[in-house]
């Protein structure tokens, strides 16, 4: 799944130790398949998996989930919903949060390392 994140993650902007980035993710998107047929939502998994791979595109260098700090997913995420990334990547520490419309979605405090 992160090779398909990766490809739909584009155009992101880097100051500092802070990317932001806008997205959103077609029907047709392995994440949404199976859960809740008749109403995809994007899995907390599928919005962490985004994180990582944010913070390898920011490293340069894949990188892996060593540890959930903290994670909250206040709002569902649904097909062709845009969203836009803010994740900031300090030694190991990734936080992250994620918004629509001027609305939280999600916000994560994680650890990172090389892959």
């Amino acid at each position: 799944m992160k090779k398909e994140i990766n490809e739909w993650l584009k155009d992101f902007a880097v100051e500092g130790d802070t990317a932001t980035v806008e997205i959103s993710f077609p029907p047709s998107f392995s994440g949404f398949k199976g859960h809740f047929p008749q109403q995809p939502v994007l899995p907390g998994v599928c919005q962490i998996g985004l994180a990582v791979v944010l913070a390898g595109r920011m490293r340069e260098t894949p990188q892996v989930l060593s540890e959930i700090i903290n994670a909250k997913f206040v709002a569902m995420v649904v097909p062709d919903q845009l969203l836009q990334i803010r994740g900031t990547l300090i030694e190991s520490l990734l936080r992250v949060s994620i918004m629509s419309d001027g609305e939280r979605v999600a916000e994560f405090k994680l650890r990172v390392k090389d892959a």
